[in-house]
């Protein structure tokens, strides 16, 4: 039996130790480069968590009846949050916090985000609603596109 390998394994084990601190290094800076659809032994499990649970708070549905949003808000009072339409086809939502702690300071959070909706919804007919864990849920229905009834006169070629 060599010890030849053992060796060389305690050698190179302070090498290998900083190898996986710069692929975590890196992985912190750029999480989306390096995520794949499983875990690995090398990848922070905080940050993996985190992508989760944010693609799990905001949402965005398209069906044939409406295009819906769903926003985590929860750090805002209702009264903080505006929902706006624009020219076009867009949809602004704008939360502003600010709270001002005699010891410890000015707190701020300001949140502005902007959606353009997809042709064929209807600006006029957009509805939001906040649930009590703080979800905003914003909701645009497809135009309806009315027929008009019209009769047709029927005109009648033939012999005279």
């Amino acid at each position: 039996m060599s010890l030849l390998p053992l060796v060389l394994r305690d050698m190179m084990r302070p090498l290998r130790m900083l190898e996986n601190q710069m692929r975590m290094s890196e992985e912190l800076l750029h999480p989306s480069i390096y995520r794949s659809n499983r875990p690995s032994r090398y990848s922070p499990k905080y940050v993996l968590e985190y992508e989760d649970d944010l693609l799990k708070r905001d949402s965005v549905v398209q069906d044939k009846e409406k295009f819906q949003l769903k926003l985590d808000v929860q750090d805002f009072q209702p009264e903080e949050i505006t929902v706006k339409t624009l020219d076009g086809n867009a949809i602004q939502i704008e939360a502003k916090h600010e709270k001002q702690d005699d010891d410890k300071g000015f707190i701020s959070r300001q949140l502005v985000k902007r959606f353009i909706l997809p042709k064929g919804h209807d600006l006029k007919n957009v509805s939001s609603s906040l649930s009590s864990d703080g979800v905003l849920t914003i909701t645009a229905p497809r135009k309806v596109e009315e027929l008009e009834e019209k009769t047709i006169p029927v005109t009648h070629e033939g012999k005279e």
